[in-house]
């Protein structure tokens, strides 16, 4: 790395570090705040359900405002900084005499457009910091001390929740997480953007449907890309169908402390590192669709299974199963949103992509809350189970697929978090 590229290494990762602590601090107990301050079942969901459906919204504008700047630093600083500012607001809605549980999914909703455009921003600003062929090293360096920070901050986010009482532990965890998140802003803005150059907007003139009909309509892609999506957005459907059944289940019927919830994130958080890896390179030997079949099977099982015992040893074992295999999961979506589509194509394909599993994010969580209030959290993890299971009913029209077609997406250099899911979690 020349000195430049070192300078905004250390930046990033440092930026990153408190970040990601901030983040770890509050993001998995979010459903038990929730639930903490009076939600109801359909509270829970719409904490999924409505930023989904922000981002369906956004994502497309934020990444053409974006595009339409040659400078993105100075759009990531006020984004960002507005973002995690917000956690102040989370931090006092216990002061709040009436209607807490709906300012809770309000001011999440709100922290929804700032961190989508943000997100963008940041995604194109370390595209021009780094060159392709540091980017492996650099952020499989920086991912690393990521990891380790987002599980201590989890950890000790769990041990203070279970310390301090109720409301006073949630305005403490959620000022110190806003108080973190502003000292990555001043990390960030150390970093150094690359001299300022024109930029060419090959699909700025166009709009969704006729990006979408040109993905759908290529002779060598399109099927195999509407397939893919189509069992994505009834994965994800089932992902969204129990997402607020978690925290329901940890503290309602479980009855867990904070501490073994964000033990749960803990390892499913480790194990995920590594089935990312390991999946990695089952993925180069037999390809990412044989990974992403295998990984649904074990996913689409899962609520079922997970329910099976109350045994804390036999929760701690499937979050360990769970990881590993959302980590597999993962990887191969990632790599076949760009297997599936012309490079030309990949920001129309990451676009669309995650409208649809946005959409269907924001969708299933209110059926999922329909089916909890007819008929109980158990039989709506088996629904939920079914819907997943329903995906490896259209992947499997894909399992034959030549894995020379996924080359693309193997060696794509592009650092755009398509999606990332953790399962069985609060």
């Amino acid at each position: 790395m020349n000195g430049e590229v070192k300078h905004n290494f250390i930046y990033s990762t440092l930026e990153g570090m408190v970040t990601n602590m901030a983040f770890s601090l509050v993001n998995p107990f979010l459903g038990v705040y929730a639930i903490a301050l009076g939600a109801s079942s359909l509270m829970v969901g719409l904490l999924t359900a409505i930023p989904a459906l922000v981002n369906t919204l956004v994502f497309l504008p934020a990444a053409g405002f974006v595009e339409k700047r040659k400078s993105r630093l100075p759009i990531v600083l006020f984004w960002a900084g507005l973002h995690r500012s917000l956690y102040m607001i989370l931090a006092f809605l216990p002061l709040i005499p009436w209607g807490r549980p709906a300012f809770l999914v309000a001011t999440i909703t709100l922290m929804s457009v700032p961190g989508a455009i943000s997100g963008v921003a940041w995604t194109a600003m370390v595209g021009d910091m780094f060159p392709a062929e540091d980017r492996g090293e650099v952020f499989g360096m920086r991912n690393m001390f990521l990891g380790v920070t987002g599980i201590l901050g989890t950890l000790l986010a769990g041990r203070l929740l279970d310390g301090v009482s109720f409301p006073k532990n949630f305005t403490l965890l959620f000022l110190i997480s806003a108080g973190l998140g502003g000292i990555g802003i001043v990390f960030m803005s150390k970093m150094h953007e690359p001299p300022l150059v024109e930029r060419v907007h090959f699909e700025e003139s166009k709009r969704l449907m006729p990006r979408v009909k040109e993905l759908i309509d290529d002779e060598e892609l399109g099927s195999q890309f509407k397939i893919f999506c189509a069992s994505s957005f009834f994965l994800w459907s089932g992902f969204g169908f129990v997402a607020a059944m978690w925290s329901i289940y940890h503290v309602e019927v479980l009855r867990l402390s904070h501490t073994v919830i964000a033990g749960f994130s803990v390892l499913s958080g480790i194990t995920a590192v590594v089935g990312s890896r390991y999946f990695g390179k089952v993925a180069s030997r037999r390809g990412n669709v044989i990974v992403l079949f295998v990984c649904m099977i074990v996913v689409g099982v899962f609520p079922i299974i997970y329910t099976l015992s109350p045994s804390v040893m036999f929760l701690n074992v499937m979050q360990l199963v769970s990881g590993f295999v959302m980590g597999g999961l993962n990887l191969a979506v990632f790599n076949l949103v760009f297997a599936y589509s012309r490079p030309e194509k990949s920001p129309s394909a990451t676009a669309v992509f995650n409208m649809l599993i946005n959409l269907a994010s924001f969708i299933s969580p209110f059926l999922g809350d329909m089916c909890y209030k007819r008929v109980g959290i158990y039989v709506t993890f088996y629904v939920g189970a079914g819907l997943r299971l329903s995906a490896l009913i259209v992947l499997a029209k894909l399992v034959g697929t030549s894995v020379l077609a996924e080359k693309r997406g193997m060696g794509y250099s592009g650092f755009s978090r398509v999606v990332s899911h953790r399962e069985g979690r609060s």
